[in-house]
């Protein structure tokens, strides 16, 4: 069997410091080391990261045949009520919401969520991250109430769980970016919400690492739409140090 392990320890040193060709030809090898030791459940693994990448890397072809081999792992393996299943199905509904397939995203979230509930799992950083990505789907169809609830839902879990202020931000951007869509007078509630994010986003909480500089790059953009070039520019400038670190 695959070492997992080194993989994904791997991977993370690529992402950290933005290697994105690093991380293409980490793929590549362990999918291939998984492939010729016939180990599925290690091989799941690597296309689950593989989707990820893909989708981050606006590979939309190479996404979904990665997708696709995940979804069809799962089922073979029999891990479709269970909790790792319902990972690789949280990150085909992000996968396929990405690529304006909505409606089939939603089905697998709603899917993973029946398992999350059923093992008392709703106040975990996974089940947050369920919501945060249906939450993304949901505004994208227009269904602003049912995001917003699924958004505000995951702020307060990860509020009580302390351990992921970067995604908190980014929850906090995104209620922001839906306020304003449904409303384009309310910039009070607008700037409130943008306000905490930053507050988020230098807590003393986070770990200044690859990770880190992913959430600053994430939510740079919005602070420039909103009219916060400096706070904009602040995010992109802490992103750069730390990926040039690595």
């Amino acid at each position: 069997m695959m070492d997992t392990k080194r993989f994904l320890d791997r991977l993370d040193a690529c992402f950290n410091r933005n290697d994105m060709r690093g991380a293409r030809e980490c793929l590549t090898f362990w999918e291939n080391e998984a492939r010729e030791t016939g180990d599925d459940r290690g091989l799941l693994t690597v296309l689950n990261e593989a989707v990820g990448f893909y989708r981050r890397t606006q590979k939309r072809g190479k996404a979904l045949r990665a997708m696709a081999e995940c979804l069809t792992l799962v089922d073979e393996l029999e891990l479709g009520g269970t909790l790792s299943g319902s990972t690789v199905y949280i990150n085909a509904a992000t996968t396929l919401s990405f690529f304006h397939q909505e409606e089939e995203g939603l089905a697998l979230y709603d899917k993973a969520a029946k398992c999350y509930i059923a093992s008392g799992k709703t106040d975990t950083y996974e089940y947050a991250a369920l919501l945060n990505n249906k939450a993304g789907t949901l505004n994208a169809l227009g269904r602003f109430d049912e995001a917003e609830v699924c958004w505000k839902e995951a702020v307060a879990i990860l509020k009580a769980e302390g351990k992921h202020d970067g995604e908190i931000a980014i929850s906090l951007v995104m209620l922001a970016h839906l306020t304003y869509d449904r409303d384009d007078t309310a910039f009070d509630a607008v700037e409130a919400l943008l306000d905490e994010a930053w507050d988020f986003l230098n807590s003393d909480r986070l770990i200044r690492d690859g990770n880190y500089a992913y959430v600053l790059r994430k939510c740079a953009p919005s602070f420039d739409y909103f009219q916060r070039p400096i706070e904009a520019q602040a995010l992109r400038d802490v992103a750069k140090e730390i990926y040039e670190r690595g």
